[in-house]
């Protein structure tokens, strides 16, 4: 039996790296002699079409399709993590009831974390990119089209609700505001840190 793996998710608003982040994290820990296994949410093409569908008109509906497609990958981010993999993955469950926030009243926003906490796995570690949402906006700007949550109004709530949830130790906090390279070693310093 392998020991078991640890979970590490890559939270913050867009325009923080965190995609950017995974790709580099992967091959620099594979470097480190770390069996690693990779997933970036959402992974179902056409529960991301339905998300995208439904968040104009019903932002809870929109919520469970993330929801169901995390709930779908659940058993394989166990089987990894059972192989002893590092498991790094693209957002979370924390992403969509950070999002989610600001289009739900409280109840409504309640009831959606009761679910994803039923139904989703917990991580290890959260490594929470943090750049101030101006900066965050720019390089959304550069890179071309904007989604509908990429404002700065929407945002600002989004960042509010990630402080929020955020807790230390779990979480750890990483300055976003430079180059990829330096996102890179802060997230390495991180994880050492941490005994990886």
């Amino acid at each position: 039996m392998s020991e078991r793996g640890t979970y590490i998710v890559l939270e913050g608003i867009d325009g923080t790296g965190k995609t950017e982040l995974a790709a580099r994290l992967v091959p620099t820990l594979i470097g480190r002699g770390h069996s690693i296994s990779s997933f970036h949410e959402p992974t179902d093409r056409f529960l991301h079409g339905q998300f995208d569908r439904l968040s104009a008109t019903d932002s809870f509906a929109a919520a469970l399709c993330l929801t169901v497609d995390r709930a779908l990958l659940r058993g394989e981010i166990e089987r990894a993590l059972d192989h002893g993999d590092l498991v790094v993955q693209d957002r979370s469950f924390y992403s969509t009831l950070a999002y989610q926030y600001p289009a739900l009243n409280a109840e409504s926003w309640r009831e959606l974390e009761r679910i994803e906490k039923a139904l989703a796995l917990e991580p290890d570690l959260v490594l929470y990119l943090d750049a101030p949402v101006e900066l965050a906006i720019h390089r959304i700007e550069t890179r071309g089209r904007r989604e509908q949550f990429e404002d700065e109004p929407y945002l600002n709530k989004v960042k509010r609700k990630f402080e929020q949830m955020f807790q230390p130790p779990k979480w750890v906090r990483i300055d976003a505001t430079g180059t990829p390279d330096r996102t890179l070693e802060h997230a390495m310093n991180a994880l050492m840190a941490a005994g990886l």
